[in-house]
């Protein structure tokens, strides 16, 4: 080092890579897509945003592996996410549900074909027009394998925002023009009844609420207890005292009877404080399928109080001899901790499931995409089929999902791991993407962005709109569910909280988690089959 002034002159390089290009895009893009709007943001579609912008200003390279990696760990994941319920989701009793969400892709595929062939719109713009009116990553991913990534890109970024527009904007109104028939709907179909009494009978001070049998008698629940100000989680185990301010649940007439037993009804409010939550938990558990809460003993054991249960739409007050099904969905009152043992409990420790990702495990799924994507069959007049990467994936996920373990291989991680998993491989995947089409989008924006705009409400309004038809007045699902299968099928979780705002019930998560991992799915090989039907169109 040369030497001046008695100081050493030293000099610093920095070396730019790949990998940290891609991370600080996807970084910028996390912290983009969280932004939110009332609720409604751009979520993982904002690191291809970033991308986008960084491709079109710097020109970076994108790194083809990189790309490969991200669809196979999302649609990976897709499949081992729906694998579980999408089988078993075509048997159980919310059929209505799958046909409706079937009319909803229908119409939608008829439309974009529709639209695409009569106005000569480019079917890679087009596939990217439906998966952006429909703002599904799945939808997406499944059009590039088919299609330039110029062309889809294009779509899938000029009809993102007016779909998501035009979603929000088709629910909205729907949901309010109907209020007054939700309100029917909800008062002729929950038996579950809520009152608030003030405990005053010295009969029952100090006795536990497991030992009460006017509950379990007429099938009423406490699902709170008001002392001195403070919320107390009503478990079993959760002494009654004279002067405490209980909420009960059940049948009117069994709160009618209880209720006077106790105390007086009083009316005020009875809001949880932040000590106390309310969640509703769906039964995955097979290891607690077909057994009775009573042998199950989940108020002793969590000391947590069950206040419904919701099985085919249908909720009620659970009784101690009620016997779980899988897909209930068990709506409990405890504090988080105790809320998170019993999530643990009925959702989550499954005979199949690890608490960790198993990495043997992860390697077998990934094993198996590989070599089911890479199968070559050779079919007469048309050619080589391949599943390719994507297809291998999907189908490797869905049957190590379905089947739980191959051997002695998992094939069901906890939810959050797999969650991490499936939102790393999309972002992955949009960086590349987005550095590769950044310019090119821009390049291509013209007059005509216009008229694909409006193609994009369509594409998204049209099948809602036949859907809700077809679900509702022929189907005859109520319409706060039917929204919640239009959102489930479309994917589009923001529009259920639009929906809670006339019917806070779990009828309408219910009815968006009945379809929701086979829309997952479907969207995905209906894009497969709006390019086959324009290609065959187009070529008479």
């Amino acid at each position: 080092m040369p030497e001046t002034d008695g100081l050493y002159a030293f000099q610093f390089f920095f070396q730019k890579t790949d990998l940290l290009i891609n991370f600080l895009v996807i970084l910028v893009g996390i912290a983009f897509g969280n932004l939110r709007i009332k609720g409604v943001g751009f979520g993982s579609s904002g690191v291809l945003i970033a991308a986008m912008v960084a491709g079109y200003f710097w020109q970076f390279e994108p790194v083809t592996i990189l790309q490969d990696l991200g669809i196979v760990l999302f649609l990976l994941s897709v499949g081992l996410e729906a694998g579980p319920s999408f089988f078993r989701a075509f048997r159980q009793h919310a059929r209505e549900y799958i046909v409706n969400v079937l009319a909803l892709l229908a119409i939608a595929g008829v439309t974009v074909v529709a639209i695409v062939v009569a106005t000569g719109v480019p079917m890679g713009i087009g596939l990217g027009l439906f998966a952006g009116s429909f703002t599904s990553s799945p939808a997406l991913i499944s059009a590039l394998q088919f299609s330039p990534d110029e062309q889809v890109i294009f779509g899938y970024g000029v009809a993102y925002p007016f779909g998501l527009l035009g979603v929000i904007l088709f629910i909205t109104v729907a949901v309010k023009l109907l209020r007054r028939q939700v309100a029917e709907e909800l008062n002729a179909h929950s038996d579950v009844h809520t009152a608030v009494y003030k405990v005053n009978n010295a009969d029952y001070n100090g006795r536990l609420i497991r030992d009460l049998d006017v509950l379990t008698e007429n099938d009423v629940v406490v699902s709170g207890v008001l002392r001195d100000l403070s919320m107390l989680p009503a478990g079993g185990n959760t002494p009654i005292l004279v002067g405490d301010v209980i909420r009960l649940e059940g049948r009117a007439e069994d709160v009618e009877r209880v209720g006077p037993a106790l105390g007086e009804e009083i009316q005020e409010s009875f809001d949880e404080n932040a000590e106390l939550d309310t969640r509703s938990i769906a039964v995955e558990n097979l290891s607690v399928v077909n057994r009775s809460l009573s042998d199950l003993g989940i108020r002793l054991r969590y000391n947590v109080s069950l206040t419904r249960v919701v099985r085919s739409n249908v909720e009620f007050v659970p009784r101690h001899d009620l016997t779980l099904e899988y897909g209930d969905v068990v709506v409990a009152v405890g504090t988080p901790y105790q809320l998170d043992q019993l999530e643990l409990f009925l959702g989550h420790e499954h005979h199949t499931v690890q608490r960790r990702v198993d990495i043997g495990s992860l390697a077998a799924t990934l094993f198996l995409a590989f070599a089911i994507g890479g199968v070559i069959i050779p079919i007469p007049t048309l050619g080589q089929f391949s599943l390719g990467l994507a297809g291998g994936a999907l189908v490797s996920g869905l049957i190590f999902g379905h089947f739980g373990h191959i051997g002695n291989f998992i094939g069901r991680f906890p939810r959050n791991a797999t969650a991490v998993l499936k939102e790393f491989g999309l972002a992955l995947f949009f960086v590349q993407v987005g550095l590769e089409t950044g310019q090119s989008f821009v390049d291509a924006l013209d007059a005509q962005a216009i008229y694909y705009a409006f193609y994009a409400v369509a594409f998204a309004v049209v099948p809602m709109a036949g859907s809700f038809l077809v679900g509702h007045y022929l189907l005859r699902i109520p319409i706060s569910e039917c929204f919640g299968v239009i959102c489930g099928g479309m994917t589009f979780t923001p529009g259920l909280d639009i929906i809670r705002q006339v019917d806070s019930s779990e009828r309408p998560v219910v009815a968006y988690s009945s379809v929701y991992p086979v829309s997952l799915i479907l969207v995905i090989v209906l894009v497969q089959g709006m390019h086959l039907a324009i290609a065959s169109l187009r070529a008479f």
